[in-house]
C-alpha cells in the first residue's frame, strides 16, 4: 500500500514538472530578460575595458575591447572629444540596429550587419570577412550563397531568411 502511494505520489510530481517546463513562456518576458543579461554583460565588458575608471573609452581602451570598435572610433565617438561613453556606445548599437528607420528593426540590424562585416565594402560579406564571428551564419553560407560567388549578398540573406520563415510558419500551421 505504502509503495503504490509513493509511486503515485511521484507520478503526479513528475506531471506537474513536466506540466510546468512545457507551458509557453509569455511573450517578451523571455526576450526582455535576454535583453538585461545582453545588457548586464555590455556593462560588463565596457568596465572591463575601462582600465583608468573613468567611465569612458580612450582609444586604447578601446583597442582592448575590440578591433572593429578601435577601428570605427572617429564614428562612434560623436562628440569627437577623443573618449566613447557609454551613451555613445548605446546611440551607436541603436543607429546600427534601427540604420535611421522606424518600424524595420531586422533590416537595420541586417544592414548594420552587412555594413560592420563588408572590411572591403563591396556590399557582401565572404567567408574570410565572416570569420568566426557568427558560427550560424557561417554554418549555412553555402544554403545561403545562392549563385556560389562565394559572397553573401543582402539579396542572398533576405531571400534564405525569407524562406526559413516560411518553413517555420508551415510547421507552426502542420
Amino acid at each position: 500500500m505504502r509503495k503504490t502511494l509513493l509511486f503515485t505520489a511521484l507520478a503526479l510530481a513528475s506531471g506537474l514538472v513536466m506540466a510546468q517546463q512545457s507551458a509557453p513562456a509569455k511573450p517578451g518576458v523571455d526576450r526582455e530578460a535576454a535583453r538585461a543579461e545582453w545588457r548586464a554583460k555590455a556593462d560588463a565588458r565596457f568596465a572591463a575595458a575601462d582600465k583608468d575608471g573613468d567611465g569612458q573609452l580612450d582609444r586604447v581602451e578601446a583597442q582592448g575591447l575590440s578591433e572593429r570598435l578601435a577601428s570605427n572610433f572617429d564614428r562612434v565617438d560623436a562628440n569627437a572629444d577623443g573618449e566613447i561613453s557609454r551613451d555613445e556606445m548605446a546611440a551607436m548599437h541603436a543607429k546600427m540596429r534601427h540604420h535611421g528607420r522606424r518600424g524595420s528593426h531586422g533590416m537595420g540590424y541586417m544592414r548594420g550587419l552587412m555594413k560592420g562585416m563588408d572590411d572591403d565594402g563591396n556590399g557582401a560579406i565572404s567567408r574570410a570577412e565572416l570569420g568566426d564571428k557568427m558560427p550560424k551564419l557561417a554554418e549555412n553560407f553555402a544554403a545561403i550563397d545562392s549563385n556560389g560567388d562565394g559572397e553573401l549578398s543582402r539579396d542572398e540573406m533576405r531571400a534564405f531568411h525569407k524562406a526559413r520563415r516560411a518553413e517555420r510558419q508551415a510547421a507552426k500551421t502542420n
